[in-house]
C-alpha cells in the first residue's frame, strides 16, 4: 500500500514519542508537510503575543534609560545611543514589518535577532560598567524574555542564548577591564539561566507540538467518522428509494418504509451524536483522567452499536437475496445454554441487578446437529429483547424435548405486547409502538432475523404476551434421529485465556495494512516477537527463512495472493505451524471458507484484545 509523503510515520530521523508523535528529539520538529503546516499555525497563533511582547519589551528597554541617568551619568550618551538609536528602533520596525506578507518568512530569523541585538546592548553596557549589577540584572530578563515571552522557537532561542553569551565573554575578555573573577562568576548565572531557558522552550515547544498532533488526530478521526456517516446515510437513502418504488403495491409497505427510515435515523446518529461529541470534547486539555475515560467508553460503546447495526442490514440482505448459507455440525445444547447463562450473567448484575436468569432444562446432556452460529444468535437476540423490555423480575430460558422436536423459550416478566401488534413483531423494521419504543434503542431488525434463522433450521417461531405481564417466545427444532446423549464440549466464555507463558513466541503477522499490523502489535503482550509481511508473497518468504516461527496471523484481503491461497501454498510444505485468520470479512460462511483453506482458526474484525489474546492462546503450541 502507497503512503502519503506527508505523513509523519514515513521519516526514519525521527523519534517516536507518547501519544505516537514522530518528531526530532533535537531540532523538535515534525517531518516534512507536517512540519511546514505547524510552523503556519504556530504562526497565526502567535502573532499578537509577538506583537504585544515586543511593544512591552521596547517600552521597558527605553524606560530602562532613566537608570542609566541616574547610576553611569559618565555613560548616559552611549547607553542612550544603544537604547533609542539602535534597540528600540530595531524592535519598532518588526513590530512594523509583522503587518507585511513577506514578515512570516523571516519572522523566526528577525525575532532571533532582536533577541541577539538587545542582549548585545546590554553586553556592550556591561563591558564598560562591569561594577554595576544593575546591568546583569538586566542580562538575565533578555534572556527570560528570549527563551519564554517573545514566542521565539526553542532552537532558534538556543543559538541566540549561546551566542550572545560568547558575544558578552569576547567583549568582557579583550574590551573589558573587568577582572578574570567577576567574568566567571558572571558566567555561572548565565550558563544557568541558558540552560534553564532552553529546558523550559523545550517542554512549552514540545507540549505546543503534541496538542497540535493530537488535535490534528482527533480532526482526521472527525473526518473519517464524518465520511462513515455520509456512507451510511447514502445506504439509508438508496434503501429508502427502493421502499419507495414498493409503496405502489400496497399502503403497508409504505409504512414499513416510514418506519424504516426513522429508525435508521435514529440508530445512525443517536451514535454519531456521542462518537461526534465526545471526540470533540476530548481536545479539551483540561480534562482530568477519568473524564477522557468516560468519553472514550461512551465512544467505543457507541461504535459497537453501529457495528451491530451494520451486521444486521448485512444479515438482512443476505436473507433477502437467499445468500445465507448452512453449516451444521454437533451442538451439545446443556453446554450452549450454561454457555448462554454465564455468558449474560455479568450484564445483568451491572445494569439490571433485580433481573435474575433461571435455567429451566431437563437432566440428560441433548446433541443435535444443527448450526450452532445461527442457534446462539436466535437465542442471545431473544434474551437481549427480553432484557430492554423488562425493568423488574425475571428473564428465563431453555429447552425441552417435544413431539419430534425441541421447544425453547425465552420468558420475561416486562411490559408485554399488545393482542393486536403481536402478528407484525417479525415484520421488517417494525415496532410496536413508538410511543413504547422511544425509550429503548433498535431498528426493528433482531425479531425480523431470528425467525429467518429458526425457518432456516427448519424450526418454527411463535409467542405469548400480555401486556404489563410479559412475553415468551417459544421456537422448536427438529430432534430427528441425530438427537443423542454424550459428553459434554466446554465452551469457553469471551476473554477467558490461559496463562501467558514466560518464554518469548515468535508470531508472523501477514497484514497489507500498516494501522490494523500496529493494532495487533500493541494488543500483543511482551513475550511476544513479532514479524510482518504486508504480502502473501513475503509471508511465504519469511516463514520459510524462520521455520522457528510458533504462530501465523493471516489476513485474508490482500494485494497479489491473498491469504486463503497464502495458507494453501504454506499447507503444502507445512501442516503443522498454527495459522489463524484475521478479516473484515466477516459474513456467514467467511469462517468456513479460511477453515477449509487449512486456517487452525477465524477472528474478525474489529478485533478485541481479549478475544485475540484468547485466540492466541488456544493456537499457539507452547
Amino acid at each position: 500500500m502507497s503512503k502519503d509523503k506527508s505523513d509523519p510515520h514515513n521519516n526514519n530521523s525521527v523519534r517516536k514519542y507518547a501519544d505516537g508523535m514522530m518528531i526530532n528529539p533535537y531540532t523538535l520538529s515534525f517531518p516534512r508537510k507536517y512540519e511546514r503546516a505547524f510552523r503556519d499555525k504556530y504562526f497565526a497563533d502567535s502573532l499578537w503575543q509577538f506583537r504585544i511582547a515586543f511593544f512591552l519589551l521596547a517600552l521597558l528597554y527605553g524606560l530602562f534609560g532613566f537608570l542609566d541617568n541616574i547610576i553611569i551619568p559618565e555613560f548616559r550618551q552611549e547607553f542612550f545611543f544603544i537604547r533609542f538609536g539602535v534597540v528600540i528602533p530595531f524592535l519598532t520596525s518588526v513590530i512594523i514589518l509583522s503587518y507585511f506578507q513577506l514578515f512570516k518568512k523571516v519572522w523566526q530569523l528577525l525575532l532571533m535577532f532582536s533577541f541577539l541585538l538587545g542582549g548585545a546592548g546590554i553586553a556592550i553596557m556591561l563591558m564598560m560598567a562591569p561594577d554595576n549589577y544593575a546591568y546583569y540584572g538586566g542580562m538575565m530578563l533578555v534572556l527570560f524574555a528570549g527563551f519564554f515571552f517573545i514566542k521565539l522557537r526553542f532552537l532558534m532561542a538556543s543559538i541566540a542564548g549561546w551566542a550572545l553569551l560568547l558575544i558578552y565573554n569576547a567583549g568582557a575578555v579583550f574590551f573589558s577591564d573587568a577582572p578574570g573573577e567577576l567574568i566567571i562568576n558572571n558566567n555561572f548565572f548565565f550558563i544557568a539561566a541558558n540552560i534553564i531557558g532552553m529546558m523550559g522552550a523545550y517542554n512549552i515547544e514540545f507540549f505546543t507540538r503534541r496538542d497540535y498532533y493530537l488535535n490534528k488526530k482527533l480532526d482526521a478521526r472527525q473526518q473519517e467518522i464524518a465520511e462513515t456517516n455520509r456512507n451510511l446515510e447514502q445506504k439509508v437513502q438508496e434503501r429508502t428509494g427502493q421502499l419507495q418504488k414498493a409503496k405502489e403495491h400496497a399502503e403497508q409497505s409504505d409504512k414499513l418504509k416510514s418506519a424504516f427510515l426513522a429508525n435508521m435515523s435514529h440508530e445512525i446518529r443517536t451514535p454519531m451524536n456521542s462518537i461526534l461529541g465526545f471526540s470533540e470534547l476530548l481536545k479539551n486539555p483540561q480534562l482530568t483522567g477519568d473524564q477522557k475515560e468516560r468519553f472514550i467508553a461512551t465512544i467505543e460503546k457507541s461504535g459497537e452499536r453501529m457495528l451491530n447495526l451494520i451486521n444486521d442490514i448485512v444479515d438482512i440482505s443476505k436473507i433477502e437475496s437467499g445468500q445465507m448459507e448452512m453449516h451444521k455440525t454437533a451442538v451439545n445444547l446443556q453446554d450452549s445454554m450454561l454457555f448462554l447463562l454465564d455468558f449474560f450473567k455479568p450484564d445483568f448484575t451491572k445494569n439490571k441487578p433485580d433481573v435474575q436468569l433461571r435455567l429451566n432444562m431437563p437432566p440428560e446432556r441433548t446433541t443435535i446437529r444443527t448450526d450452532k452460529e445461527k442457534l446462539h444468535s436466535v437465542l442471545i437476540n431473544l434474551i437481549k429483547n427480553a432484557q430492554k423490555f423488562t425493568r423488574t423480575g425475571v428473564v428465563e430460558f431453555g429447552f425441552g424435548p417435544g413431539d419430534g422436536v425441541l421447544h425453547f423459550f425465552v420468558r420475561d416478566t416486562g411490559v408485554g405486547i399488545p393482542k393486536d401488534k403481536q402478528p407484525h413483531v417479525f415484520d421488517r423494521f417494525y415496532q410496536v409502538d413508538t410511543s413504547l419504543s422511544s425509550g429503548y434503542e433498535g431498528a426493528g431488525l433482531g425479531l425480523p432475523i431470528t425467525k429467518a434463522f429458526v425457518e432456516l433450521l427448519g424450526g418454527n417461531i411463535w409467542l405469548e404476551s400480555e401486556p404489563g405481564k410479559g412475553t415468551t417466545f417459544y421456537f422448536s427444532l427438529p430432534a430427528g434421529a441425530e438427537t443423542s446423549t454424550q459428553a459434554p464440549d466446554k465452551e469457553e466464555l469471551p476473554g477467558h485465556t490461559k496463562d501467558t507463558p514466560a518464554k518469548t513466541r515468535k508470531v508472523l503477522v501477514v497484514e497489507d495494512d500498516q494501522a490494523s499490523y500496529d493494532l495487533i502489535r500493541y494488543m500483543l503482550d511482551k513475550h511476544t516477537k513479532l514479524l510482518h509481511a504486508p504480502t502473501g508473497e513475503k509471508a511465504i518468504g519469511i516463514f520459510k527463512k524462520h521455520p522457528d516461527i510458533d504462530l501465523i496471523l493471516m489476513d485474508i484481503k490482500m494485494p497479489g495472493i491473498d491469504g486463503l491461497e497464502t495458507t494453501r501454498q504454506i499447507r503444502e510444505f507445512n501442516k503443522e505451524i498454527p495459522i489463524i485468520a484475521q478479516t473484515a470479512h466477516a459474513l456467514a460462511g467467511d469462517r468456513e471458507k479460511a477453515l477449509e483453506a487449512g486456517c487452525d482458526d477465524y477472528i474478525a474484525k474489529p478485533i478485541k484484545q481479549a478475544e485475540l489474546l484468547k485466540c492466541v492462546e488456544r493456537n499457539i503450541k507452547n
